[in-house]
């Protein structure tokens, strides 16, 4: 099984905490290649950062979306969650949500064939030092299985960050494809002509809706969310970033 972590988004953490997140990805994923996708002004002033990992770096230059995600595809989800968008928009956000799938679709077309399957993360998202993820890479590669891992915010009092605690059965009306944390997917599952062909007719959603497009849809697809396991670093308590760094030490 051929493995790569695909990493997008912003250089918004600092260079300690990059570092800590990416040695993370590396205890996660032993045998997996790394691959970043930079934006051309984030390498532009931390390229020492960048080119200090052992990864593979693609540097995207900035570019434009020609339609908003979300105001020109007003009816093609029902649900609260998408309604909500409408209703306190937020131009500039939901565009660099959608630029992030674009982003992988480039590393997916670059690099897709050389893998089975794919650990699609942020950079400002932390794994867990000392959950085990292979079952959840061997569903993936075995069954096609496309499996999302984050701290779920609706559920709360335990300490999520640490390990994967339960499944969630997703429900079949969100339409939604969780991106906080990581979403394992075989190479197979994504279909950069689909991505294309949503982006050129002004269909591709945003964020999670726009994952769901992609991975998901109207395919029979199995998708399963796990609670726990990883977080927005933003999200994750000063003294569990404390316990991560003196485990990853030892």
């Amino acid at each position: 099984m051929r493995v790569a972590v695909a990493v997008g988004g912003q250089l918004r953490m600092s260079d300690d905490m990059l570092r800590l997140t990416y040695d993370l990805w590396r205890d996660a994923f032993p045998t997996a290649d790394i691959i970043l996708a930079v934006w051309s002004q984030d390498y532009a002033e931390r390229s020492e950062i960048v080119d200090s990992f052992d990864a593979k770096v693609e540097i995207i230059e900035e570019y434009d979306i020609h339609y908003h995600p979300y105001e020109e595809n007003r009816d093609v989800v029902d649900t609260w969650n998408f309604k909500k968008k409408l209703l306190f928009p937020n131009p500039t956000r939901h565009l660099h949500q959608t630029k992030q799938i674009l982003n992988h679709n480039k590393l997916m077309k670059k690099y897709g064939s050389d893998y089975d399957v794919v650990v699609r993360t942020r950079f400002d998202s932390i794994t867990s030092p000392v959950q085990n993820f292979e079952p959840y890479l061997r569903d993936c590669y075995e069954n096609g299985t496309v499996i999302s891992i984050q701290d779920m915010s609706a559920v709360k009092k335990k300490r999520k960050f640490f390990s994967i605690y339960n499944l969630h059965n997703p429900r079949a009306d969100q339409y939604m494809v969780f991106d906080g944390g990581l979403v394992i997917h075989s190479v197979d599952r994504w279909k950069p002509d689909l991505v294309e062909h949503l982006h050129n007719t002004k269909k591709l959603l945003a964020a999670e809706f726009g994952w769901w497009q992609v991975l998901v849809g109207d395919r029979d697809v199995a998708y399963k969310i796990y609670d726990g396991g990883a977080q927005l670093t933003r999200c994750v308590k000063k003294t569990d970033i404390q316990l991560t760094k003196e485990w990853m030490n030892k």
